[in-house]
């Protein structure tokens, strides 16, 4: 299975994931990529939609290995092999993920603007991938952010993963949805004819155009309402 682009992805994974209309869920696209994706997802369901940052952070010392990965709403992943082999103070390797956290939390400022972080609490929330291959420290991150506000449920849903990766997140979720999971991935691209990098201006649209829906959907909601009485 191969995906024209991240839109027919996120409406194959949406196919996989209709039971979870009920349970009005939040869908949260992660980064630009999985946000292309989320937004099929979110649609399908009638769900809000909201993106979630979260960044891999790198020893500067090592030739750029990985040391874990830092995520909104404090999330938090360190790379035991990597911080081992990093051989640095404890302040330092704060001080990378204090630096990459900041990142991560100005990126998500450019895609909101002025709107508020929709928050997870008490819902099904929905972390949307556009994939996971080898090294997901951003996506345990990510989870663990969400986790941290106490979703009912927390779901991570991918068109294309690495099966070995999908069994070491499983116990940071509730469920897994997974349209190709691949032993041995070596990297997403591979699942799809066009992957493109997600330019900041279509992410923000994309979010954009998801608060329009849910205004409308609301408003719509609203005056129903008022014939009905």
């Amino acid at each position: 299975m191969r995906f024209r682009d991240r839109a027919e992805a996120g409406r194959r994974l949406a196919a996989m994931m209709v039971a979870y209309r009920p349970k009005v869920p939040r869908v949260f696209g992660l980064g630009r990529g999985g946000l292309q994706v989320a937004q099929e997802v979110a649609q399908a369901l009638g769900a809000p939609l909201e993106v979630w940052m979260a960044r891999g952070v790198e020893s500067p010392e090592q030739g750029g290995r990985p040391v874990g990965a830092v995520a909104e709403g404090e999330g938090l992943y360190l790379d035991i092999e990597g911080i081992r082999s990093a051989v640095a103070p404890a302040a330092e390797l704060a001080r990378w993920m204090d630096a990459e956290a900041g990142e991560a939390a100005l990126a998500a400022q450019h895609l909101r603007g002025n709107h508020p972080r929709l928050e997870a609490s008490g819902c099904t929330a929905v972390l949307v991938v556009d994939g996971l291959v080898a090294d997901a420290g951003p996506v345990f991150a990510a989870l663990r952010g969400l986790r941290r506000q106490s979703p009912a449920r927390l779901v991570l849903a991918a068109p294309v993963a690495s099966a070995e990766e999908l069994e070491r997140l499983r116990p940071e979720v509730d469920e897994v949805v997974c349209c190709r999971p691949i032993w041995s991935l070596v990297t997403v691209a591979h699942a799809y004819d066009d992957f493109r990098e997600v330019p900041e201006r279509e992410a923000r649209q994309v979010l954009e155009r998801a608060r329009r829906l849910a205004a409308l959907g609301t408003e719509l909601g609203t005056q129903g309402s008022g014939d009905w009485m």
